[in-house]
């Protein structure tokens, strides 16, 4: 791709990333969150409105439901998350906790599906949502199960990010932790992403033992003491392995 191209079609993902986060924005308001002159701002938001991603009212630019389609049809591609479907509502039903899948991609942790149970506590979390691998126990038992190089590509190109003041900043400490995951069979976060939450994770390996996603429970340090935590983390152990034998015969 010539250069002129690629630099295109970074502006313009750009300009989408902006217009998700902020909620919507007024063509002057992208051009000075992106630091361009209006009249190329609108030219790209003209162009994107065109394609369908980018929805324009009241002058207020927003990203459409596109995104939303686009997702979802990728989602359903995923063998692990067919293959978790049923699997994660009996987990939110017998735990009665927070219930998720997270798999990498890029180098971070993205939840590709969400369960509630009876007593969950409504979280920021929803289907696509993104977050650092280190700081979260899905994100770690994922982190655990990977080749030594790629953990330390990961780390190398995202950083130790401190989401909260539990959050692990040093590698040594955590390449320790993931040692002892991989003893253990699941991770576990008090904390680190999510101040007086705590999360067990386990992985989920394929036949060939490589990791495909991870399943985890969530809920407020309250009401998960260390006896809590030891039963939360065999469900979720036993709720991976059947995740793995779904994907591995489905």
């Amino acid at each position: 791709m010539a250069s002129g191209s690629r630099q295109t079609v970074d502006r313009a993902f750009e300009i989408i990333d902006v217009l998700a986060e902020e909620g919507g924005l007024r063509g002057s308001a992208v051009a000075d969150e992106l630091d361009m002159p209006v009249s190329t701002a609108h030219d790209y938001l003209q162009a994107l409105t065109a394609t369908g991603y980018v929805t324009k009212t009241d002058n207020i630019y927003r990203t459409s439901t596109r995104f939303l389609e686009v997702g979802q049809r990728q989602r359903h591609r995923l063998d692990v998350f067919t293959a978790a479907a049923e699997e994660l509502e009996t987990v939110a039903e017998e735990t009665r906790e927070h219930v998720t899948l997270m798999i990498e991609e890029n180098g971070q942790g993205v939840l590709i599906a969400i369960q509630e149970g009876a007593d969950a506590v409504s979280l920021f979390a929803y289907p696509g949502a993104r977050m650092p691998l280190h700081a979260t126990a899905p994100g770690k038992a994922i982190l655990a199960y990977l080749p030594p190089e790629r953990v330390e590509e990961i780390l190398d190109d995202h950083g130790l990010v401190a989401v909260t003041n539990r959050t692990i900043t040093d590698r040594e400490v955590l390449f320790d932790q993931l040692g002892s995951i991989r003893e253990q069979g699941y991770a576990v976060d008090d904390g680190e992403r999510i101040a007086g939450m705590v999360c067990i994770a386990a992985p989920v390996l394929d036949k060939a033992d490589d990791v495909q996603a991870s399943v985890c429970v969530c809920g407020p340090r309250s009401r998960i003491d260390e006896q809590r935590q030891e039963q939360i983390a065999e469900v979720v152990r036993r709720s991976a392995n059947v995740i793995q034998v779904n994907l591995d015969y489905a």
